[in-house]
């Protein structure tokens, strides 16, 4: 038997890039975002674990999320793409809530309980 078939929950796994953190104007709680990609794949879907989603009172667009509730990135060539591909969809949905006059609040920010955050540090 082999660990996929104990574990039928873990289908591949994903290896830890690089973590960054980011504010939204007028909500002064800090996000983490983690960069993952799946090991031995050489192709540009990443996956990018997230400390809080977004929820404004809107209709929502939000990027695909998987069964472990992190989004995927698709067509990144590296990883600042990748950063930049997730901040501008938080950035999107905060400025069009903005635009449509909602004030910005903290309660727009809903933690991730399933978030573990890894250290800082940059893997090459």
């Amino acid at each position: 038997m082999t660990s996929q078939q104990k574990n039928p929950f873990i289908f591949s796994q994903t290896t830890f890039l690089e973590s960054k953190k980011f504010v939204l104007p007028q909500i002064p709680v800090e996000i983490t975002i983690q960069l993952h990609k799946v090991s031995g794949k050489a192709n540009s879907e990443y996956f990018i674990s997230s400390s809080h989603f977004l929820k404004t009172p809107l209709p929502s667009t939000a990027p695909l999320v998987n069964q472990f509730d992190q989004t995927i990135v698709y067509r990144a060539v590296d990883n600042e793409k990748a950063f930049e591909t997730i901040k501008r969809s938080f950035f999107h949905a905060y400025e069009g809530a903005k635009n449509r006059c909602l004030m910005p609040d903290n309660s727009w920010l809903i933690p991730n309980s399933e978030f573990m955050e890894f250290n800082n540090t940059k893997v090459q």
